[in-house]
């Protein structure tokens, strides 16, 4: 029993011994396999060894196994742990890729991983001159391809591409002075004082008035004053609405040619340099230095009211400021000159500086702080050392005038040298109207922003060559040629072109946004109704009827004027039809009544309608025009262009009347004329 008993006492030990010693067993035979070393290739290699890829083991162990885990791409096979051991051991961990590591060894993983970390890491480093250069570089780009859109818009428009005039130009010049020529057609006082709110919206920074005849000359000098010539309040009116708005007021007094108005009078006859001439004064006369100075007393004292308190109220001395700071002294187109006894002997060119040193020596004396302004045309030709010599240099400033599109043609490299080594400073001078034609009724606003655009470009390069620089570009706006001539383009006709050239004056650039460009707001003008068409197209006929729906002041005289110009064409292409082109009322015929009674009925069918239009329009002239102009000028602009054109229809009117009475006629052939005879031609011959 107790045999049995211990028996199976030893067989459960015996089981848990055996059961002991397996696990042993499995533990020493799983230490066996990891440490004991087995043959590779003759190399003996271990199994630990064999998994880690041969890190810690030395280099040729490392060239000729790879682990499970480099397989996969988890770590790198050159990374150890400074004892020795190897990454494993630490645990496994992600390392930067080395320069020595090679690709063919590496899983897809770690390849996957080492294009990321490269990215991050070892991304080229820029310097800040790089970054500059870059940014530099970009905005030159993107400035050219502004630039390239702003030349397309312009191109669409009709409008001249310049080349460096554009948006993020050069400045604009600094003054735009607005000139406004009375001579003879003097606008209302209440139309001036509307029209200057507008130059100031477009850029106006002053203007310069030139009277001639319409300034209210007194005393001695009365009789050179126009019988419709402003008077004192209305100078004053002028001025008060100017320097309210700070526009500066530079007058224009003629002191040497143009002085047509004072030299026509008989009164005034002896101080002609050509008697048949009333064109430019003598110089070398006491009595020509003794007007002038009147002259300018009377005018510089009007636009100087401080000095003489009797005009004015105290309220009104306060408002008229800014002061007068500069004169325009005219000096231009001095045609006759050293042609009297007392001149003939002299250089011509010394008699003209001789007579400017004078003129702005009396001035420098009289208000020192006045700038004074001249024409510059006569001093083109003048050699630098005749110029320095002359003194004038320190006592005018030269304004530079060229109304034609190619400024250089008149004013070469070598003239701005010229008045640069002369003059500290200058100012340069375009036109908006009375620049192409003396009997234009409307102005060619393309030509006119042309040279606008063309002087921004010339002033930008010529303008360095003066100490001073140059002080600013004066949009003329001629009424007449001179005193003798007929009146050109109306103001009210010419604003549109006034509008574009000074808003372009005024930013340097032709804008070519309707929105940000002020032309069609200040003149009251519909906004654009599509953007398939540009909003102003300079080169259609389209262009006049754009402006034809605006509400500026004059626009009814701007209308008006369409209308008259379309007439005339018509009228003017019938009567070259019926007395050219056609057989039946050529002079021909009239000279010796010889026509077809029913032929002549026909053509004359045109005749009446247009004589009755345009006898509808003479009747609408005048209270058309008395908005802007008092009875005279009407008178007159009715006299030039309307009635010349209606005489012309009314004589053939009159002739073919004539015709049409004969009822029979002489055989053929006729005679000859009289006046042939005088040639050598009779019918005997």
């Amino acid at each position: 029993m107790h045999s049995r008993i211990l028996m199976l006492f030893w067989r459960k030990k015996l089981l848990l011994l055996t059961t002991a010693l397996l696990f042993l067993v499995a533990l020493w035979f799983w230490g066996f396999l990891y440490t004991t070393h087995v043959s590779d290739g003759g190399k003996i290699v271990s199994v630990k060894e064999l998994m880690l890829g041969g890190i810690g083991g030395g280099a040729g162990s490392a060239s000729h196994h790879e682990s499970l885990l480099q397989r996969l791409g988890f770590y790198d096979d050159d990374v150890a742990n400074d004892d020795g051991q190897s990454a494993i051991a630490a645990g496994v961990k992600f390392v930067k890729p080395t320069s020595g590591f090679s690709m063919r060894n590496k899983g897809k993983f770690y390849n996957e991983w080492e294009a990321i970390m490269q990215d991050r890491d070892e991304k080229p480093r820029i310097s800040k001159q790089d970054v500059v250069k870059r940014k530099s570089s970009e905005e030159l780009r993107i400035a050219a391809e502004h630039q390239n859109h702003y030349e397309h818009e312009l191109k669409k428009m009709g409008v001249p591409v310049i080349a460096g005039i554009g948006p993020g130009g050069h400045p604009p010049p600094l003054q735009r002075l607005v000139h406004i020529d009375l001579k003879g057609a003097p606008p209302k006082i209440s139309y001036l004082k509307r029209l200057m709110p507008i130059m100031k919206t477009l850029g106006a920074t002053g203007i310069l008035l030139e009277y001639e005849d319409m300034f209210p000359y007194s005393g001695t000098l009365s009789s050179i004053a126009a019988k419709n010539a402003y008077s004192k309040d209305d100078i004053l009116d002028i001025l008060k609405t100017a320097f309210a708005l700070g526009l500066t007021v530079i007058p224009l007094v003629q002191t040497f040619g143009h002085l047509e108005f004072v030299l026509k009078l008989q009164e005034f006859q002896h101080l002609r340099e050509q008697d048949d001439a009333p064109q430019a004064v003598c110089p070398s006369q006491n009595s020509t230095m003794i007007f002038l100075e009147e002259m300018l007393d009377q005018v510089v004292e009007y636009h100087t009211p401080s000095q003489n308190i009797n005009l004015l109220h105290k309220d009104d001395i306060e408002k008229l400021t800014p002061k007068l700071t500069h004169i325009h002294i005219g000096c231009d187109e001095v045609y006759q000159i050293a042609h009297c006894h007392r001149c003939k002997n002299r250089i011509k060119d010394q008699l003209f500086l001789d007579h400017v040193y004078n003129v702005a020596t009396i001035i420098n004396k009289k208000w020192p702080s006045l700038k004074i302004i001249i024409w510059d045309d006569m001093l083109r030709h003048m050699s630098q050392e005749m110029l320095q010599s002359s003194g004038i240099g320190k006592l005018v400033e030269p304004m530079i005038w060229v109304y034609a599109e190619d400024i250089y043609k008149f004013i070469q490299s070598s003239t701005w040298e010229k008045y640069s080594s002369v003059f500290n400073t200058a100012w340069a001078a375009s036109a908006f109207k009375g620049a192409h034609g003396e009997a234009l009724l409307l102005p060619p606003i393309r030509r006119h922003l042309e040279n606008t655009l063309r002087w921004l470009a010339v002033m930008q390069g010529e303008g360095t060559r003066f100490t001073h620089g140059l002080q600013g570009l004066a949009l003329t706006g001629w009424q007449r040629y001179d005193h003798f001539a007929i009146l050109c383009e109306l103001l009210p006709t010419a604003l549109p072109s006034l509008a574009i050239c000074l808003s372009t004056a005024s930013r340097g650039y032709f804008d070519v946004n309707a929105k940000t460009n002020p032309v069609l707001s200040s003149l009251t003008c519909p906004e654009p109704t599509s953007d398939r068409h540009a909003w102003i197209e300079l080169h259609k006929d389209t262009m006049l009827s754009t402006f034809s729906r605006c509400m500026f002041p004059g626009s009814v005289i701007y209308r008006f004027v369409l209308r008259l110009m379309t007439l005339m064409t018509e009228a003017k292409e019938y009567i070259d039809d019926v007395k050219q082109k056609r057989g039946w009322l050529t002079d021909y015929n009239v000279r010796h009544n010889f026509s077809s009674g029913p032929r002549v009925d026909d053509l004359l069918g045109e005749d009446y309608r247009l004589l009755n239009s345009i006898t509808n329009l003479a009747r609408n002239a005048a209270s058309t025009l008395a908005d802007v102009y008092d009875h005279w000028t009407s008178g007159e602009f009715i006299e030039q262009r309307i009635y010349p054109i209606l005489a012309e229809l009314k004589n053939l009117e009159h002739i073919g009347e004539g015709l049409k009475k004969r009822k029979t006629w002489p055989q053929r052939p006729l005679p000859y004329l009289k006046p042939f005879e005088a040639l050598g031609i009779d019918e005997k011959t």
